[in-house]
């Protein structure tokens, strides 16, 4: 279901907004919608990184939080230069599994 929302917003955002809308041969409207749900997943992203930089969750469940692979979280992690943490007990217990 989705629900109808107004902002406002500068007149030069508006501005490029109609520019980008009419090179992608699109309306401002599903324009606005794919800016929005691209934002909310990288800030979710953003949000899984940090819970995972600072410990409160381990790569796994950061990945899932993210929406996206254990493998692809890492490799994101490596581009954001975020380090690896992978303790003995993971290794451990990712042997056993």
């Amino acid at each position: 279901m989705s629900e109808t929302i107004s902002l406002r917003l500068p007149h030069e955002t508006l501005k490029k907004l109609r520019e980008l809308a009419d090179k992608e041969g699109k309306d401002r409207s599903t324009l606005i919608r794919e800016i929005l749900e691209h934002g909310v997943k990288e800030k979710n992203l953003d949000h899984s990184i940090e819970l995972y930089r600072i410990g409160q969750v381990t790569g796994w469940r950061a990945a899932q939080l993210a929406g996206v692979s254990l493998w692809r979280f890492y490799r994101i992690l490596g581009e954001k230069g975020v380090l690896i943490q992978y303790s003995e007990h993971d290794l451990e217990e990712d042997l056993e599994a």
